[in-house]
């Protein structure tokens, strides 16, 4: 029988945060001029307000707080490296958000996020010990974090998408004893759904890269510290397999730019998002990308326990090649500028 830990009244702290916090964010945005508008590539019929980031930050913070305050319950207080990570990811898009930054510049300051995580105790030790792995860390979860981003093109599908790869995590440690930070993993799982309430279809309030920044460098932090506790090459395919939609949308669009001879960082509606949009409308394509989510994380709960690495890489190539045809079937489907709710 699985012993679900304490830690679960930390969920829904956080969404009760979440749930209370967006609103008082969402004024905010109106007041501060923090709007996104629409235009040929974002359909959403009138300004939206952004700034969700700052909702699901203090829904992280002060949820877990709220558990061990009025609940009792223990607090795992994640390592510096995620906590100041994660402020300047925050800093970062709320800079993004108001005064669109350049590629290189905001490059820069994802490596340094992603060095305070490594550097400061949220990578696996033999990682730190050696540079080229400290190196591809660090490039890691630099990557995952835009791949998230890249995830944030319509509404409700990255605060969908993190609490489901958030439970994941919590299952690896509750079923395999996977050392993470179950503190972060449930203040992710409630904090992200609290959001969802006002970013579903049509959205209220976007995440904005605040938001979609701080949920990826969350995500990237809690893979590391799964990795810590067993690093083989089945571990590594689970956390593919966790991963596996926002690693395969970012796949997708650098692919589709590249051959169609547009630059990678220019944004546009050619991502996963957009074209699945067009077939199924924006509550098709949350369900969509979310049952494949869920499919992704029960596999990768799955080959956590796996111990033929023969076997692991005969599952991933399986869900590689379910991506592969899924990828080409959307790439056949043009770029739209609208698409059904």
């Amino acid at each position: 029988m699985i012993d679900v830990p304490p830690l679960l009244s930390v969920a829904p702290f956080s969404f009760a945060v979440a749930l209370l916090l967006t609103p008082v964010v969402r004024a905010l945005a109106r007041a501060t001029g923090y709007l996104d508008h629409p235009d040929a590539r974002k359909p959403h019929p009138e300004p939206t307000p952004l700034l969700g980031g700052l909702a699901v930050f203090g829904a992280l913070l002060f949820g877990p707080i709220l558990a061990a305050v009025l609940a009792g319950q223990p607090i795992e207080i994640p390592p510096a490296g995620v906590l100041i990570g994660a402020a300047l990811s925050l800093v970062l898009g709320l800079v993004d958000d108001r005064h669109p930054m350049r590629p290189f510049g905001k490059l820069l300051g994802q490596i340094a996020a992603a060095l305070f995580l490594v550097a400061l105790g949220a990578a696996p030790r033999f990682v730190v010990e050696q540079p080229l792995l400290a190196a591809a860390a660090v490039l890691g979860a630099v990557a995952l974090l835009n791949a998230v981003n890249f995830l944030d093109a319509m509404d409700g599908i990255v605060s969908a998408v993190a609490p489901v790869t958030a439970l994941g995590f919590v299952a690896l440690s509750v079923c395999h004893g996977a050392d993470i930070n179950l503190t972060l993993a449930w203040g992710v799982v409630g904090g992200a759904a609290g959001f969802l309430v006002y970013n579903a279809p049509p959205a209220r309030i976007f995440l904005g890269d605040a938001g979609s920044h701080v949920l990826g460098f969350v995500l990237a932090s809690l893979a590391l510290q799964a990795l810590d506790s067993a690093f083989t090459w089945p571990h590594v395919a689970a956390m593919a397999a966790l991963l596996a939609y926002p690693l395969f949308d970012v796949v997708f669009v650098i692919v589709t730019r590249v051959s169609s001879g547009r630059p990678i960082h220019v944004g546009g509606v050619d991502h996963s998002t957009h074209r699945l949009g067009r077939i199924r409308g924006r509550w098709g394509t949350l369900a969509v990308i979310t049952a494949m989510t869920s499919v992704g994380a029960a596999l990768g709960v799955w080959l956590w326990g796996v111990d033929s690495d023969v076997l692991a890489a005969a599952a991933v190539a399986c869900l590689g090649l379910g991506y592969a045809i899924f990828g080409v079937w959307l790439g056949r489907r043009g770029p739209t500028s609208g698409f059904d709710t």
